[in-house]
């Protein structure tokens, strides 16, 4: 009987204009690190469209991926032997993610992450998040991707971008 709760092994079927890289790579043909990178640079680039069209909720989410997915990327090239053990789990926990970016020196007192979460988290509220918060949200993902090698990239390198995806 379906009481409409989602149990822990349903799959949540998704729509096919909700992620940018939707249809756009296959991870089946992919190593873990080949994976991430794609999606860390269509993320980006759909992000910063995103943003463009001010669908700013969508555009910042966006955005957030493609930091988590850049920040795990660089994990697995650079600090795999930090993640114990339990590897898979510890590249899920962003809080680890984030020290170990921490330990890395990536992130240090110049990016404010936790001013970052709250912003995104405003946004998904559906709060206002003003222009002076979008564009240094936005600034300080660009700086994070520089820093961990993901920008600046070729755009004519990936996959041409769907217009209906969101």
């Amino acid at each position: 009987m379906n009481d409409g709760k989602i149990d822990d092994h349903q799959q949540i079927p998704l729509e096919k204009n909700m992620s940018p890289h939707f249809g756009l790579m296959d991870e089946t043909g992919m190593s873990r690190e080949e994976a991430l990178l794609m999606r860390a640079k269509l993320h980006w680039r759909a992000g910063v469209r995103r943003m463009r069209v001010k669908k700013i909720p969508a555009g910042l989410t966006t955005l957030y991926d493609a930091l988590l997915s850049a920040m795990r990327w660089y994990i697995l090239l650079n600090r795999r032997d930090d993640l114990g053990d339990d590897a898979g789990e510890q590249l899920e926990n962003e809080r680890y993610v984030f020290s170990l970016l921490r330990k890395a020196g990536v992130l240090d007192g110049s990016i404010d992450i936790h001013g970052i979460e709250v912003i995104v988290d405003r946004a998904l509220m559906g709060d206002e998040v003003d222009r002076e918060d979008q564009e240094k949200v936005l600034a300080q993902f660009g700086e994070i991707l520089t820093r961990i090698g993901i920008l600046p990239f070729d755009q004519l390198e990936l996959p041409p971008e769907d217009p209906s995806t969101f």
